[in-house]
């Protein structure tokens, strides 16, 4: 399939080889038609060359993001703690598969988020005033 430009240059040679008389008004739009195609082509080329320097652009972009990824699950990793629980590295236990209470403070009335461990405990003060809250774990 022949290009935008060589379809351009082939309809140019085509009005050329017509012969037509300057001074009449269907050669003035014809001729005035041929430049506002050139000037299509020239602006859709432009567009593509951009469009192609971006492209590559957006490649090297997600190559530098995928290595970056690739490092930091490295160091995520280097630095998980077996015994911690909320490691986020995927080699220790799922923090998902806890369940969690939420618990607000009737004095602050701050919202916290308790496990099954620490509701078991029966009481603890609240992280933000200090309030003693107890749970029934009773019916």
């Amino acid at each position: 399939m022949k290009s935008i430009q060589e379809k351009l240059a082939y309809l140019k040679g085509l009005v050329e080889g017509l012969a037509l008389d300057e001074t009449k008004k269907d050669t003035k739009v014809i001729n005035n038609m041929i430049g506002l195609f050139d000037d299509i082509v020239t602006a859709i080329d432009a567009l593509q060359t951009g469009f192609t320097e971006m492209q590559h652009q957006v490649d090297n972009i997600d190559e530098d993001l995928g290595s970056i990824e690739e490092d930091l699950g490295t160091i995520e990793r280097e630095l998980c703690d077996d015994d911690d629980d909320t490691c986020t590295c995927g080699s220790k236990k799922d923090v998902a598969d806890d369940i969690y209470y939420e618990v607000t403070c009737p004095t602050c009335g701050d919202t916290i988020h308790l496990d099954d461990d620490i509701i078991s405990q029966c009481e603890i003060d609240c992280p933000n005033c200090g309030e003693k809250l107890e749970f029934d774990l009773e019916g």
